[in-house]
């Protein structure tokens, strides 16, 4: 297995942890929030606001703590350089990243005009994040392992 097809699984688990425990997280809120939560576009605003820090950074230090752990247990360093093949990977697994959020944020627009809660809104662009991240993460993999 290849530095980055094992760089595309800790970051896909990393993925399924941090959105799990932030899911978790937020959902305690909204039960301590009270049934008024599904109208407050405040709350829902503020978790998807606060998501974005929060994943940026444990993504960041997951990659850190893979490259120790990974240079420690194969004794060497891995090059970061980036040939055609690693930069067309990058571009398609970004464009499967783009389609799935913009399918999400569409079928989020999609549910308030069609009279749903604001927080429905929120939810679905909640999980429409989680979901493109897999969607890139998880296309990484495969063009690493079956060719672009």
């Amino acid at each position: 297995m290849s530095y980055q097809e094992r760089r595309s699984i800790v970051s896909l688990i990393g993925t399924f942890v941090i959105m799990a425990g932030y899911l978790i997280f937020v959902s305690g809120q909204a039960q301590a929030a009270g049934p008024s939560v599904s109208s407050d576009i405040q709350f829902w605003a503020t978790a998807i606001l606060l998501l974005i820090p929060v994943y940026i950074v444990f993504q960041m230090v997951l990659i850190i703590l893979f490259v120790i752990i990974n240079t420690v247990a194969t004794q060497r360093e891995e090059s970061e350089t980036a040939d055609e093949f690693d930069r067309l990977v990058d571009l398609k697994s970004t464009r499967n990243f783009y389609h799935t959020f913009m399918a999400s944020f569409v079928l989020s627009l999609l549910a308030v005009a069609l009279g749903q809660p604001p927080s429905a809104m929120f939810i679905i662009l909640l999980f429409g994040i989680f979901a493109a991240s897999v969607v890139s993460y998880g296309s990484e993999l495969y063009f690493y392992r079956r060719g672009v």
